[in-house]
């Protein structure tokens, strides 16, 4: 599809490129309207009129100013032939012979010397005018070749670093970054305790700059500094650059506009620093920007995701005990934590609870305390039959306590939860004291990914976005920076998700059509799935009522589904059919009518074992999955006081049965 509409477009330049050419050749000068410059210069090709009596350059676009680096006013004050290197001038002064009126020629590999002095390397394809052979234009096409381009396909390495950023990260940046710019020399500094900045990595590793920079050194600065040889040296940078032989050295600052976080250092020994460089070194620098504030937040989130599903196993394991207070002990019977009403229940404060023995606190008529370790220590739950416990206070409770062992993330035992039961149930404190727990640890969570994580990732996007400003429209190396946004992109994706996972959701419920919202959804994927061969289905039966339900979040579920289905048939193909039906309480056994929805697909189905964990957050049989996509419709779906459920069948299919209350 794409290149049938470049193909539309060229057709429509070039139609317009004529009546151009045709025009010039009328007044043998540019049409001096601000109308017809703003026209010529929107052109998404390079190219020159010139004048084949005289060789001179009559006109060109802004496109074509940028590549030769010449001003307007510079270009159009010389010939054609000063552009040509010399080796091809007899080729291209045959431009101007032996050619007729409306002809067309295509001369390959054609080196045109910039303003700068580099040698750049275009196809050339002329036209001449049909009216009377005056005005010929020239369109130029660079030919990027094997060697300048690989050095940007080193920029996809970062992007990959970026995903899953390790202590490593910023010293296998420095090699990847001395590639792409073709640089001698790559260093990185970081600032440090003390005002100044520390020496994380260099690509050569031979000492050769200082392991910590002073902050008053003059290169240091919210701006770039630059240095070539010649100059006065200002910084140490620069005089340990003429000590060993550089010409050129750049020293960019990473962080933000307001202050100097760390310090990017490219050395070249024999290598201009022009506008290309120039445009590298920026992308660089936000690029190793986000990677350090990656690196860095993304530890400290996988600390507290680790915390965070400790804490909800442990809380879990409460749930499933049924008890009202909760002692939590290590695995030298030291108390480490305890909620409320088990210091209401044993008339202890609870932070003084903290760190004292559980035989101090659990006085008990049988005593129990070492039963409760014994089964701990053989893995093993416990369970007493109604006992007295003493309080301090010397008070008498019947209770029945429970105890269960928990792990480490290593699976190692780590020590118990004992519950206490007086039988009162104090469901009410409970509840109120694990929707507190459960909400301060999500939103610590949602906190770090929002802020610390996701904003980095602009740094990125941006950086990649002001490459693609500087490509041609058809430039190889589009494809090459689209491939890396995707990348970029696909991390926010994750992002998004963790945080769709984490924070509450907030449901706009109505009465609406599911058939009518699952028709639209199967419209905007029939075109798309018809590609992979893949056709869709809707049966639904008349008369279906209106579902209560946030219409939003049902379109992200379906979508979701009809997604990983397609994923699932791909290469092969196959088939996806949505059925709609009512369902009435006496069948579905729950409290008020329901709609049924079923989405199968023909794929190659599923095992057991994948069906059990489905739902989990980030398991994913997918390797560019997150994982994340069914614990959100799962999240979603119950969020509505409705269920979705699967059933899978290998080589047969898949599916899954989604049932929301129904509007009555």
């Amino acid at each position: 599809m794409s290149s049938k509409r470049n193909t539309n477009s060229n057709k429509k330049s070039n139609t317009f490129i004529n009546s151009l050419i045709n025009s010039l050749s009328l007044s043998l000068r540019p049409l001096d309207t601000n109308k017809y410059k703003m026209i010529i210069d929107n052109i998404d090709q390079p190219f020159l009129f010139v004048n084949l009596s005289s060789g001179n350059i009559i006109d060109t676009n802004l496109l074509c100013l940028k590549l030769l680096e010449y001003s307007r006013s510079e270009i159009l004050s010389i010939t054609i032939e000063q552009l040509i290197d010399n080796q091809n001038k007899n080729s291209i002064n045959s431009l101007t012979t032996d050619i007729q009126p409306g002809t067309r020629k295509l001369w390959k590999t054609v080196p045109i010397r910039t303003r700068s002095g580099n040698i750049r390397n275009f196809n050339i394809r002329s036209i001449v005018d049909a009216h009377n052979k005056t005005i010929m234009l020239l369109i130029l096409e660079e030919v990027f070749q094997k060697e300048k381009i690989n050095p940007y396909l080193e920029l996809s390495k970062l992007t990959t670093l970026m995903q899953f950023p390790d202590d490593d990260s910023v010293i296998k940046s420095a090699s990847i970054c001395k590639t792409f710019l073709g640089s001698d020399e790559v260093s990185i500094y970081k600032v440090g305790k003390t005002p100044g900045f520390k020496l994380l990595t260099s690509s050569n590793n031979d000492n050769l700059l200082p392991k910590y920079v002073d902050a008053t050194d003059n290169a240091i600065s919210t701006t770039t500094y630059s240095w070539k040889n010649g100059d006065i040296t200002k910084s140490i940078f620069s005089q340990v650059a003429r000590q060993n032989g550089f010409e050129h050295v750049i020293v960019q600052p990473l962080g933000d506009k307001n202050s100097c976080t760390g310090l990017f250092i490219a050395m070249f020994k024999d290598k201009e620093i022009d506008t290309d460089i120039s445009i590298k070194i920026s992308i660089i620098a936000k690029l190793l920007n986000s990677l350090l504030e990656l690196g860095g937040h993304w530890k400290s989130a996988a600390i507290h995701s680790n915390e965070i599903e400790t804490l909800e196993q442990n809380w879990q394991t409460l749930m499933a005990t049924t008890v009202d207070g909760i002692i939590s002990i290590n695995t030298e019977g030291v108390i480490s934590r305890a909620n409320e009403l088990s210091g209401v229940l044993l008339g202890y404060d609870v932070n003084e609870m903290t760190t004292m023995q559980l035989s101090d606190v659990l006085i008990a008529s049988p005593p129990v305390v070492d039963t409760i370790h014994k089964h701990l220590n053989e893995n093993k739950n416990y369970s007493s039959p109604s006992i007295t416990l003493i309080r301090r206070d010397g008070q008498e409770i019947n209770v029945f306590l429970r105890s269960v062992p928990i792990y480490d993330n290593e699976n190692n035992l780590s020590g118990g939860l004992i519950a206490i039961n007086d039988n009162s149930a104090q469901q009410a404190m409970k509840a109120k004291t694990q929707h507190l727990e459960q909400r301060a640890l999500l939103g610590d969570l949602s906190a770090i990914f929002a802020h610390e994580i996701r904003n980095p990732l602009n740094g990125i996007s941006t950086g990649l976005q002001y490459l693609q400003m500087q490509l041609q429209h058809k430039d190889p190396l589009q494809e090459t920076v689209e491939s890396i946004l995707e990348e970029a992109v696909r991390i926010n994706r994750l992002l998004e998700d963790i945080l769709l996972i984490v924070k509450p959701t907030e449901l706009k419920i109505e009465g609406i059509s599911i058939k009518d919202c699952l028709n639209s959804i199967a419209e905007r994927w029939r075109e798309r799935l018809s590609s992979r061969n893949i056709s869709i289905n809707i049966e639904h039966v008349a008369n279906t009522p209106l579902v209560l339900a946030d219409q939003i979040q049902i379109e992200q579920v379906a979508t979701n589904l009809i997604s990983n289905a397609m994923h699932a048939m791909e290469p092969d193909g196959g088939a996806i059919t949505i059925s709609i039906q009512p369902l009435s309480q006496e069948i579905t056994e729950m409290r008020g009518d329901h709609v049924s929805i079923n989405i199968a697909d023909t794929g190659p189905g599923m095992t057991q074992e994948v069906v059990d964990r489905i739902f989990d957050p980030f398991y994913t049989t997918k390797q560019s999955g997150t994982g994340l996509g069914l614990a959100i419709a799962q999240r979603i779906i119950t969020a509505h006081r409705g269920t979705i459920t699967v059933q899978s069948w290998p080589t047969v299919g898949t599916i899954f049965t989604i049932i929301l209350p129904a509007a009555t």
